[in-house]
């Protein structure tokens, strides 16, 4: 019960500013312009400012960060053929959004404030640098699976390439992985800026999460919503552990693991659907379903991992 209370204590608040983002959209407090412009500010400026400032600050090990990177990159790569199986029997314009649901968590926020919750700012530096390889990995795979299954988009890996460089999150960790190794030192002023800005990152991401929830389309979720909802919040955090297991590594760095795979699918994936002609429909149903599902998962998760490791 211990166990339990104490991943309620995680979750719980993470929980809770989701659904009052949900509440202050839904009484006009805040507004769709709203929403847009502080999603852009998150992942632009505050988000990159927060990974940024913790890979920067942070004393961890590579040693015990090379185990975590793989497990969490190996354990995505290894959910592709199980998604791509059990997506056989819907319709081919379905597949892409279900695989991708399957596998493409919201690490950068959601992921991220649960470690900060459950572990502090050293979680959050230790992890950093997973969320920058999976940023790279969920998008890389996205695109490859939205052209597959759309015969009206041309794949180009030069845009591709292009996406990724200017992608903020990574930028943002390649910005602080060259300044540790030229051993720069930020002037104080310049230090403490981002961190202010780091520090608003992760609650305002998350009322962003809740204000863009519609729970009308959240009602008309079908079977095969919830099937990948359950692939993305169950199967690939047993997933990346068993590898994690495998690799010896230590419980602290398990919980960090557990809580980025079980994270919900992220609104990009909606974002990418829409643009490349996926089902954004289903994509909307399976991001809302697995937000409100992950408070439960991602509790039970934490609190078996306290239990037996």
């Amino acid at each position: 019960m211990e166990n339990l209370a104490f991943a309620l204590s995680v979750t719980g608040p993470i929980f809770l500013m989701i659904i009052g983002g949900y509440l202050l959209k839904l009484k006009g407090i805040v507004r769709t312009s709203f929403i847009d412009d502080a999603s852009r500010l998150v992942f632009h400026i505050t988000l990159p400012a927060l990974l940024f400032i913790n890979i920067y600050s942070s004393d961890a090990s590579p040693s015990k960060e090379i185990p975590l990177l793989t497990a969490g990159v190996l354990g995505t790569f290894l959910m592709l053929p199980l998604a791509w199986l059990l997506a056989r029997p819907i319709m081919p314009m379905d597949r892409s959004a279900f695989i991708q649901g399957a596998f493409r968590g919201n690490v950068a926020i959601v992921g991220l404030a649960w470690i900060q919750k459950a572990y502090g700012d050293t979680g959050v530096s230790n992890s950093a640098a997973l969320v920058a390889a999976l940023t790279i990995q969920f998008n890389v795979i996205a695109v490859v699976l939205f052209v597959l299954y759309n015969k009206e988009t041309k794949f180009g890996w030069r845009i591709l390439f292009w996406e990724l460089v200017k992608n903020p999150l990574i930028l943002g960790v390649f910005a602080a992985i060259v300044c540790r190794m030229l051993a720069i030192r930020l002037p104080e002023v310049l230090h403490d800026t981002i961190q202010y800005l780091a520090s608003v990152s992760l609650p305002l991401g998350l009322i962003c999460v809740g204000a863009s929830m519609k729970m009308r389309t959240l009602m008309r979720s079908s079977p095969t919503a919830l099937v990948a909802s359950l692939l993305k919040l169950v199967v690939a955090p047993m997933v990346c552990l068993l590898i994690g297991l495998v690799l010896g590594m230590s419980p602290e760095y398990l919980g960090y693991l557990m809580l980025m795979a079980g994270s919900p699918c992220a609104i990009s994936a909606f974002v990418m659907a829409h643009a490349m002609g996926g089902n954004s429909q289903l994509t909307a149903n399976i991001v809302g379903l697995s937000t409100l599902l992950s408070v439960v998962t991602a509790s039970i998760g934490l609190a078996l991992l306290k239990v037996y490791l």
